[in-house]
């Protein structure tokens, strides 16, 4: 809320806006200003026994639906940062009609109220008070947002010093195409006409808040919109030395630099930004800051300034270069340089026998040893990616995510950290956050194999279907001897019912990895595709031989499940189950066996939810998991939980229109809950897509759907 606000709207206030003495569990309010559409008030928590700054929507606001969208996405934004350097937000709620949210109560004054009373920073000070705004706003980045609003009044200097960036009322995600919007003196050429905010634009508002900091002044003037857009357009800028003459030529190049008409010419992150602001004033990039003299005590609690980021399956080293440290990021401590070797090797051929489970630990003990080598922490997060993608387990999730952000706020042009990420994001379903990373690493480094394989991923995540094969078949014509990427190509056959596509790429990634238990495993997906079993379970064998572990043991047991062959499947999918008892999706296919063994009713009711227990963590993490909501609805199903399988069932079909798998196992799971039509359009629609006719017909949940009269009508032309 700025400043100028409180001022000018505080006399026009009506009564029944002054009195306010209690909102929900908080009490003793005293307002201390009031904007556009909010009020900010001073209250006490009598749980915590503290005091704490209380924002809520106007009482006009009640119908307001825009309005408290506003203030509600504004306390989302703010959750969403975590920085010393940003104001936390603790809750957020409705009482007596009005949202509000809370945070810390900070005893201090803007920038613009200290500039007006104490006149123009000096060098040092301002270049302090640079170095941590460019901080909060790089967490702002790594958050995927965009702040939108950086300006001299929604920054406070805090009793202490510790700077703080405010007022998230205008931050949304990036990539969104909105109306410009924010201050537009503080407003990149860009914005003023018509372009949408970048990192880019916000880098130009740090550098337009420095030069007023230094100078009071701005380097366009011009108080409303139009007005600056004339003078861009007339060139009447002025440069920061043309009104201090006094300023140190390399600070002066810095904000110059910030501010420059040519966002292509502007420090490419805050990151950046930051490293340049401490060369200026003779700290190194690498040093400790010292408190600021006189006027500001700035204080200096150091914290990674990340930028968002994600995932990719790099095998050259990495170029990176260091911004937060003293020394090359590139080369790692000598006595860490053969561990370095050997743990990026592993991550190369990650599907060796025990590869990622040795890499992990190597690479934690490299980055403790030396916590600035940026590629370790790049490898150590696309390690911790690559497990939760085979093993489908959420505990690698953060790992991964802490991991790529430390290797940026080392490295910010370390373009296979933010493949990591990206790739990270889209399979969690963070769209935005992935798109931004992704487009990042691409800046980077426009050849990156990896980053249009993740890429893939998140258009598929999208639902722009039509740019999945052409993204991937890029990714591998610039690495052909990539066997990930050929294998992700074969997997995206493979969804799409494209059997003996995908059963040609397993293939090619088996004959350039032959000892390769991953290039098998999916070869025996391929083959049970085509209803082929018998080579399924064959090329699952011989996964199994290179390399034992609960998936292929738990495909294996999928496969003999499909051919009849109960106990022995029974037998392979409890040996997977002891492997890694966690895994819902072994639980539900020995459910599913017991059913067809005619098991007691409540040994196979427990199975099935044991199934949906073990899901429910994965589901939180990835919500929009077509064959893992398929799966669950059929289970709900299974047990008769109509109410909570139908839900699901509808959102994978939705979800994946054109995925046989996740079709067939809506079929099944309407068929279990007696919605005939229903499993009668979704088997028609999986057969269509694919899905292979002898599996449907060898299935014992559907031979009463086999015997209706319509099932022959439906499905008789896809034969």
């Amino acid at each position: 809320m700025e400043e100028s606000q409180i001022r000018t709207r505080a006399s026009g206030e009506s009564p029944a806006t002054q009195a306010l003495e209690r909102w929900g569990p908080f009490e003793r309010l005293q307002r201390v200003g009031r904007g556009s559409f909010g009020e900010v008030y001073r209250a006490f928590d009598p749980t915590l026994q503290r005091q704490v700054a209380l924002k809520l929507l106007l009482p006009r606001g009640l119908h307001r639906d825009d309005e408290a969208s506003t203030l509600l996405r504004e306390a989302r934004a703010i959750a969403r940062v975590r920085h010393p350097n940003v104001l936390p937000i603790y809750g957020v709620d409705r009482h007596e009609g009005r949202v509000g949210f809370w945070s810390d109560f900070v005893q201090g004054q803007t920038l613009s109220g200290l500039l007006a009373v104490q006149g123009p920073l000096g060098p040092r000070e301002a270049a302090l008070v640079g170095i941590d705004v460019a901080r909060a706003v790089g967490a702002v980045h790594a958050a995927g947002l965009l702040h939108r609003d950086i300006k001299a009044s929604n920054v406070m200097r805090e009793e202490g010093g510790r700077i703080l960036l405010m007022d998230f009322g205008l931050t949304h995600e990036r990539g969104i195409e909105e109306f410009p919007s924010g201050t537009p003196a503080y407003m990149a050429p860009e914005l003023v006409h018509g372009q949408p905010a970048t990192i880019a634009s916000e880098v130009y508002a740090i550098g337009v808040m420095l030069f007023h900091l230094l100078t009071g002044q701005y380097p366009v003037d011009g108080a409303e919109l139009w007005e600056v857009r004339a003078a861009h357009a007339s060139g009447t800028r002025r440069t920061v030395l043309d009104v201090r003459p006094d300023l140190p030529d390399a600070l002066a190049h810095v904000v110059e630099t910030a501010t420059h008409t040519i966002p292509e010419k502007r420090f490419a992150s805050t990151g950046q930004m930051i490293a340049a602001l401490s060369e200026a004033i003779g700290m190194g990039t690498g040093t400790t800051v010292a408190s600021a003299p006189s006027r500001a005590r700035v204080s200096r609690a150091w914290m990674l300034a990340p930028v968002a980021a994600a995932i990719a399956l790099f095998l050259a080293f990495p170029r990176a270069r260091a911004v937060l440290t003293g020394r090359s990021a590139e080369v790692p401590l000598a006595a860490a340089q053969e561990d370095y070797r050997r743990a990026h090797d592993l991550l190369a051929n990650y599907y060796r026998p025990q590869a990622l489970e040795t890499a992990i630990p190597l690479l934690e003990k490299i980055v403790a040893e030396d916590p600035r080598f940026a590629p370790a922490f790049a490898d150590l997060g696309r390690a911790n990616l690559l497990q939760f993608i085979q093993q489908r387990d959420t505990k690698y999730i953060e790992p991964a995510r802490e991991s790529a952000l430390r290797a940026l706020a080392l490295a910010p042009d370390l373009a296979s950290a933010h493949v990591t990420l990206g790739a990270l994001y889209a399979r969690t379903a963070q769209k935005d956050l992935a798109s931004h990373a992704l487009e990042e690493a691409l800046r980077l480094d426009k050849f990156n194999a990896e980053a249009y394989g993740a890429l893939a991923n998140l258009y598929e995540s999208q639902g722009r279907a039509e740019l999945v094969e052409p993204t991937l078949q890029k990714a591998v014509g610039l690495a052909p001897d990539d066997w990930g990427l050929v294998q992700q190509l074969g997997e995206h056959y493979l969804v799409a019912g494209k059997w003996a596509q995908a059963g040609e790429q397993y293939r090619h990634a088996a004959a350039l990895t032959p000892d390769n238990p991953r290039a098998y495993n999916n070869l025996g997906l391929a083959y049970r595709g085509l209803d082929r079993l018998e080579e399924s379970a064959a090329a699952f064998q011989k996964a199994i031989d290179l390399e034992p572990t609960f998936l292929r043991f738990r495909n294996l047991g999928m496969v003999l499940a499909e051919a009849g062959k109960y106990p022995e499947a029974s037998r392979m999918l409890e040996r997977s189950i002891a492997m890694r008892p966690t895994q819902y999706r072994a639980w539900g296919l020995l459910a599913s066996v017991y059913l067809n063994q005619h098991a007691d009713d409540a040994k196979v009711r427990e199975t099935y939810l044991k199934a949906i227990a073990l899901a429910a963590d994965l589901r939180k993490e990835t919500p929009k998991d077509s064959y893992l909501l398929a799966d669950v609805g059929s289970y709900y199903a299974a047990v008769g939980m109509e109410s909570e399988s139908v839900p699901l069932l509808k959102q994978a079909a939705a979800l994946a229109p054109d995925s046989p798998e996740v079709l067939y196992q809506v079929a099944i799971g309407y068929e279990t809950l007696h919605r005939r039509e229903e499993a009668l359009r979704w088997i028609a629609k999986a057969r269509l897509a694919g899905y292979a006719s002898g599996a449907i017909a060898r299935n014992p949940q559907l031979a009463a759907l086999r015997a209706d009269p319509r099932f022959g009508a439906t499905i008789g032309g896809n034969q």
